[in-house]
């Protein structure tokens, strides 16, 4: 803290006084000047309110400030993933660091065509690390992305509990929502006075609309467009995680009519902002305070844990939390934007440095000490542009730190991601995931299982590779030493017989697949 402060000119009493100039002696934001022996306390650590002052006098951007504590907004992103989640939440990729490096590869040349299904160990090879910012060409976040709620669950089975769908804001909606009252083929993510909602949908007049539910008994309830609804998008992909795979609910709400409300912005002050979202995520004092007690496991620190009482004194006191840890937590749980929740305990980011602090300040990464590659322009030609052709040239690279929480597997290399086709030739993988491009597999789960009495979106589906070297994606189950593949198409019932070790071996369980969308 020290190396920095000095890279500006700056003392802990110079800044100290500033603060006071700026804000009070008595006020959050003050800096005192025994400042330094504070941090040295082990229970200690600066409030979010000093942290903005800091950002601020410096002129060093809050997030890295942030950082030097110990606090990774992108956290946020792994924590909402990782959280069973009632309601459906958008995820913000504006919390990543442009100015991070991260692992990259090229393509390898390969001298023969490659099989549909191919692990891209075999494809690609490790580059020199890359800096998100050079990456604008394909990370310019045209999208949006949400994770799907257990109580919201219109699009299910065809969209499951937990899955996390891209959203094009910039779809022409008139090939996909007819004005005919037919059913649109095409989801969509729409925010309601309720929430949020993955659905297809229904026009009942020139600027009402009806949110369908593909299977559950969701209450029809027509909604008028802008007053009522605004529709964010048509979903365009599907990351679903095949790990935890969780029945879907109706909660007595939305069963039934309800009467819909005008949309609001959100609230400016920190009490109602946190009523209103905890109220839309359906959750009670008991249950936030349990969902905070799995971040607090998850990163190791007690700090993060909010009791039911203090979470109800945010909201009835009005009051912010001391602690960055608590902060952190809020969002988390109830889906704020990290902005808007700052802006509602009174601090603007817009009044925060903008400047970044140097890897010789912060401490450079492990893999930031090679050469970072800095260039810009589309990626080269070979496997990997085709890898990206399914995204649209657009990867969430803000899931990157997610995919541990995603496939449960804690150190995923490349041998482990599979290339399963996309829409080159017949379905390779059953027929309800049809658009499946990428997959990521457990190679340590080689005993399959198949249960006949659970419906399809609940079987755990299989990585095989055949005596002929080809793979294939499939149901299959293990009787004594016979592999049995089972396939469902028009609803019947077959299955292929095959020796275990000997026609057929088992590579791994799928625990996370990404596919398009019609």
């Amino acid at each position: 803290m020290k190396a920095i402060l000095a890279s500006k000119g700056l003392t802990l009493h110079r800044v100290s006084q500033i603060a006071e100039t700026l804000y009070g002696k008595s006020s959050p934001f003050f800096l005192p000047h025994n400042f330094y022996y504070d941090l040295g306390l082990e229970t200690f650590t600066p409030s979010l309110h000093q942290l903005f002052a800091l950002s601020r006098i410096s002129n060093y951007r809050l997030a890295d400030w942030l950082g030097l504590f110990g606090f990774d907004l992108g956290d946020l992103t792994r924590l909402e993933i990782l959280l069973s989640s009632k309601r459906t939440v958008l995820l913000d990729p504006s919390l990543d660091d442009a100015n991070a490096s991260i692992p990259w590869f090229e393509s390898k040349t390969l001298e023969a065509p490659q099989p549909t299904i191919v692990p891209l160990g075999r494809l690609l090879d490790s580059a020199s690390p890359r800096q998100i910012a050079s990456l604008s060409e394909i990370n310019n976040r045209n999208f949006i992305y949400a994770k799907l709620g257990l109580q919201d669950a219109f699009a299910f089975p065809d969209l499951l509990p937990g899955s996390i769908v891209r959203v094009n804001p910039h779809d022409e909606l008139g090939p996909f929502f007819p004005t005919n009252a037919k059913i649109s083929r095409r989801f969509f993510l729409i925010a309601h006075s309720q929430g949020l909602c993955c659905c297809r949908l229904q026009s009942s007049g020139k600027k009402t609309i009806l949110p369908i539910s593909t299977q559950l008994p969701y209450a029809q309830v027509e909604l008028q467009i802008p007053e009522e609804v605004t529709i964010l998008g048509g979903v365009d992909m599907e990351i679903r995680p095949l790990l935890k795979l969780e029945q879907p609910e109706v909660p007595g709400l939305l069963a039934r009519h309800w009467k819909p409300g005008e949309l609001s912005s959100p609230e400016n002050r920190l009490g109602p902002l946190l009523r209103s979202a905890r109220t839309k995520r359906g959750l009670s004092f008991r249950e936030a305070s349990a969902l905070s007690r799995q971040i607090a496991a998850f990163l190791g620190d007690e700090n993060y844990f909010a009791s039911p009482g203090s979470l109800s004194d945010y909201e009835t006191l009005d009051m912010p939390p001391r602690h960055v840890h608590k902060a952190i937590t809020l969002c988390a749980i109830y889906g704020l934007r990290w902005s808007i929740f700052l802006r509602s305990v009174g601090l603007q980011l817009e009044e925060t440095g903008t400047q970044v602090i140097g890897d010789p300040l912060l401490g450079a990464r492990e893999f930031a000490r090679t050469e970072v590659k800095e260039e810009t322009g589309h990626p080269e030609p070979g496997f990997l542009n085709d890898l990206l052709k399914p995204w649209d040239l657009e990867l969430p690279i803000f899931l990157r730190g997610s995919l541990r929480v995603l496939s449960g597997l804690p150190n995923l290399s490349l041998h482990d991601i599979f290339s399963v086709g996309g829409d080159r030739g017949p379905a390779i993988v059953p027929i309800h995931l049809n658009g499946a491009f990428l997959a990521i597999v457990n190679r340590r789960k080689k005993a399959p299982v198949h249960w006949k009495s659970k419906p399809l979106w609940q079987q755990p589906l299989y990585l095989l590779l055949r005596r002929d070297g080809t793979y294939v994606c499939a149901f299959c189950s293990l009787e004594n030493s016979t592999l049995i593949l089972h396939s469902y198409i028009h609803g019947y019932h077959r299955s292929e017989r095959l020796r275990n070790r000997h026609d057929a071996e088992v590579i791994g369980q799928v625990v996370t697949l990404a596919r398009r969308l019609p």
